[in-house]
This record gives C-alpha cells, sequence and structure tokens, in this order.
C-alpha cells in the first residue's frame, strides 16, 4: 500500500498519464493548451505620453484557451514576452490559473503594461491604433498545466501572433462651468472684467494636450470678445482646473447688457447668458493630433 501523500500523487498522475495513452487519438502526454486571440476588447486600451503625465500604455488581450486534452486540467502559468509592431515591448504573467474541462474552452484577460522606456519606438504602432488601423503582435511565453496538484511546463514558444484594431481614440473634452468661481469683477466705463472658471475633463483612455487657440466669448448674444486657452496637459481620465480672464470693451455690448453686468458686479439680481465657442486642438504629443470643431463649448446663464 502506498502511504506517502507526495508518492500517492505521483502514481495518480502516472495512472492518468497511462489512462491518456489509451484514449483513441491521444499521443500518450497531455499537451498545452491553445490560444485565440478575441479581437474584441484586445488591443491598446490606455496611453499617457511623458509631455502629459507619467508615461505608460496598456496593451490587453482577451485569450480563448482550449484544452485539447482528454482529461480536465488547470492552466496555471502563462509567461513570456510581448512583441507589438516587431518591437519587443513588455514581459507578461499570469499565474492566476484557470480550470479547463476536459476539450473545453476558458477565457483570460491580460492586462501587459508597456514600461515607458518602450514607448518611444512603439510611436507609429501608436499613431496606427488611434488612427484604427490594424498592429501586429506576437506573444511568447513558456505555459504551464497543473493536473493533480502536479505542474507541467512546455517549453517556450510563440502561443499567439498576428494583428489587431485597438478601440483607442482620442476622446473630446467636457467643460463643466464653475459657477461659484466665475463672476463679474469690476465695470468701468472703458472696461468690462469677467472671470471665468472652469473644469476641463478627459473621458478617455490616452492622454493628450488640449488647446483652443480660437475660442469666441459671448454676452447676451453677442460675440465681444477672443479667448486662447493654451496647451494644457490632461492625463487618460484626467482633468484640469482653467481660470480665465476677459477683458470686454463695453461699447460692444449695448447698454442693456451693460446694466445686467453692472447688477451683477453689485451682488444684485441680474441675468445674462455666457457663451464660448471655437474648436479644441488635441495632441498626443510625438504620436497625433486633431482639431474638433464643437461649437459651445459653454453656454450657461450668468445669475
Amino acid at each position: 500500500m502506498v502511504r506517502n501523500p507526495r508518492v500517492r500523487v505521483f502514481a495518480v498522475v502516472a495512472a492518468l498519464l497511462t489512462l491518456v495513452a489509451c484514449v483513441p487519438g491521444a499521443e500518450g502526454a497531455l499537451g498545452p493548451p491553445t490560444f485565440r486571440l478575441v479581437p474584441q476588447g484586445s488591443g491598446f486600451v490606455r496611453l499617457d505620453v511623458s509631455a502629459v503625465g507619467v508615461p505608460s500604455a496598456t496593451f490587453r488581450a482577451v485569450l480563448d484557451v482550449t484544452n485539447p486534452n482528454p482529461v480536465p486540467l488547470r492552466l496555471a502559468l502563462l509567461e513570456g514576452d510581448l512583441t507589438l509592431a516587431g518591437t519587443a515591448s513588455a514581459r507578461t504573467r499570469f499565474a492566476e490559473g484557470i480550470d479547463l474541462p476536459a476539450r473545453g474552452q476558458g477565457r483570460v484577460v491580460l492586462d501587459v503594461s508597456v514600461p515607458a522606456d518602450a514607448l518611444p519606438a512603439l510611436a507609429g504602432a501608436l499613431a496606427d491604433a488611434l488612427m484604427g488601423r490594424p498592429v501586429a503582435y506576437r506573444l511568447d511565453a513558456v505555459v504551464g498545466i497543473e493536473v493533480l496538484g502536479v505542474l507541467q511546463r512546455f517549453p517556450r514558444a510563440t502561443v499567439l501572433a498576428g494583428e489587431v484594431r485597438s478601440d483607442l481614440a482620442l476622446a473630446t473634452p467636457i467643460v463643466r462651468y464653475d459657477r461659484a468661481s466665475s463672476g463679474v469683477r469690476s465695470v468701468a466705463f472703458d472696461r468690462v472684467v469677467f472671470e471665468l472658471a472652469f473644469d476641463v475633463e478627459n473621458p478617455g483612455p490616452v492622454g493628450m494636450l488640449v488647446r483652443a487657440p480660437d475660442l469666441r466669448f459671448g454676452l447676451g448674444g453677442r460675440d465681444v470678445a477672443a479667448l486662447t486657452i493654451g496647451s494644457t496637459p490632461l492625463p487618460a481620465g484626467g482633468r484640469a482646473r482653467l481660470v480665465q480672464e476677459v477683458v470686454v470693451n463695453p461699447t460692444q455690448l449695448g447698454a442693456a447688457a451693460v446694466a445686467e453686468l453692472t447688477r451683477l458686479a453689485a451682488g444684485q439680481p441680474a441675468s445674462l447668458r455666457l457663451t464660448l465657442t471655437g474648436a479644441w486642438d488635441l495632441e498626443v504629443p510625438g504620436v497625433l493630433s486633431r482639431r474638433t470643431d464643437l461649437g459651445a463649448l459653454l453656454d450657461v446663464l450668468v445669475e
């Protein structure tokens, strides 16, 4: 009788391998799982460059994993190197493990962090991803499977290769007007000073520089001044606080608008519609830039 638990495990595994060898079509040993990239959800999912924030990129590989063996097993290890557009880009390691039924399938999501020093060589690939063009990928890895607690490692090999299109894109910034921090600061016969405070938010996964070189500031239905927002970094999912002073010539406003502004400056009840119209220039430095014509960035009732 076998009493040592470790010996018992190896005896069971040996018996299992013998059983596999007797199964029609089996080769007498367990084979490694096979992998297929699921295009939906795969590709670059996040990007920040050094001019915007802490440089980093994330490449996601959604994988369908198939167990070709007639016995259940556990994918215990997937460790290797990711190559993108022919450039060695990142190391990856999956060791959480998933159970795979006999001749069955499971799914693994690998989020691979591309280090900052690899990003300059990937500028072309990142531009392709942002423009919806395919990017070549290859994953060379060591695969490990576990059966009854015993780990079997397979030699390093290419487990994935092909092309994938990313859903990565520059997102239009969201502008939120801060009514409490804005207002009419002074009204004089030759100038009206208005202060605008607002938050600009990047709702997307791509960090970028944003600027608005030619905005038109409107009061009471009239364009009365030009306004420029200089280059402002917006990391992926981040925001920036902007405070702009606008000086307006009262002769451009009309008597009714000046009267409303005077009441507002004195803290008295009044109202006047404020608008900002123009376009955003969006840029991922060294990768891509584009202009987004937005029409009204702000359209609020100032009270």
